[in-house]
């Protein structure tokens, strides 16, 4: 097996998209948003050093693409040109709407082959991106503009792609991403344990606000037009919860979860269940897949997990993992 120095891959990172890093940081503790901070100031001076030409990120949808008419369980950006955030994110996001670049050429030759190893992902051409990519792009290079080949992995929407195949499809572009000319960076974004107020199949029956949710997941965007307040009350839904006193945050899981990923721990991330993630890490806890997904991409290779917090405020785990070290880049 190739290891990782010899590689057009500079740089690889995984990083939790939590929407209170958002307008939301001054809920958090102090302390722990200094922590944090720090931590990603550690993967921006890294980034930065790295200089990529291109990121790959592994992200997931939230519902701004893709809807439950019509949810792939993978899929590809093909465009150069993305946008984001939506309307309907921008103002807690803290960035404008605004063009946000691709590179279709490097999606276009990821596509083609991986279709060929055997990996049927939809195709879409710009995506929406909000704070999937933003978030992450926000603290970890910051008015950088640097070209993103976005693909995706449905998180939400049941049954979803298994943990074992998304590691072999993170094992599938990695493949492609050798034999390329760019300086490329992975990033994988999302988790860790969180509960955020989605809905699966009946579960809206008895509240209002998931029906409103509900329909705005099957219709996407349409629904926003008809119901341009349930952004702002599905925020308002997200604060009551974390001044409700639930546990809302699972660290032991987060710091197991984290430890394992770290250690290049195959066999433990590919015994995985979605049922059992569910339990003991929210809805959000799926959003590992993308994490695990990296870790294929790398070949398993050890990381440093140079941040953690639990932040009750923010309703989850924050975390950010960086695989500089096994690139001869820490």
């Amino acid at each position: 097996m190739k290891d990782n120095t010899d590689t057009p891959i500079v740089a690889a990172f995984a990083m939790t998209h939590t929407p209170g890093l958002g307008n939301q940081t001054g809920l958090a503790q102090p302390e722990t948003l200094r922590r944090l901070l720090d931590g990603f100031d550690v993967v921006r001076r890294q980034i930065e050093t790295a200089r990529p030409d291109v990121i790959v990120a592994f992200v997931n949808d939230h519902f701004d693409m893709y809807t439950l008419h019509a949810m792939p369980g993978m899929a590809i950006a093909l465009g150069d040109t993305h946008w984001g955030p939506t309307e309907a994110t921008q103002d807690w996001i803290g960035m404008p709407r605004a063009p946000r670049p691709g590179h279709a050429a490097l999606a276009g030759d990821i596509y083609r082959s991986v279709m060929e190893d055997g990996f049927e992902l939809f195709r879409s051409e710009s995506a929406e991106l909000v704070h999937n990519v933003l978030m992450p792009a926000k603290y970890l290079w910051p008015g950088a503009s640097i070209p993103v080949v976005p693909i995706f992995l449905n998180c939400f929407a049941p049954p979803l792609p298994t943990w074992r195949r998304a590691y072999e499809l993170g094992v599938s572009v990695r493949k492609v991403l050798d034999r390329r000319p760019e300086r490329i960076a992975l990033m994988a974004s999302g988790g860790l344990s969180h509960w955020p107020p989605i809905t699966i199949d009946e579960d809206a029956a008895d509240d209002p606000l998931m029906q409103r949710v509900q329909r705005w997941q099957i219709l996407g965007a349409a629904a926003l037009r008809e119901d341009p307040e349930l952004p702002l009350a599905i925020l308002r839904r997200e604060a009551e919860m974390a001044a409700s006193g639930r546990d809302l945050v699972n660290a032991e899981w987060d710091h197991r979860i984290l430890q394992k990923l770290a250690a290049g721990d195959r066999e433990f991330m590919l015994s995985l269940t979605h049922e059992t993630v569910r339990a003991q890490a929210g809805p959000g806890g799926a959003e590992m897949l993308m994490w695990t997904a990296l870790m294929g991409a790398m070949r398993d290779a050890p990381a440093d997990i140079v941040a953690y917090e639990a932040v009750p405020e923010w309703m989850g785990g924050v975390g950010v993992l960086s695989y500089a070290r096994s690139l001869g880049r820490a």
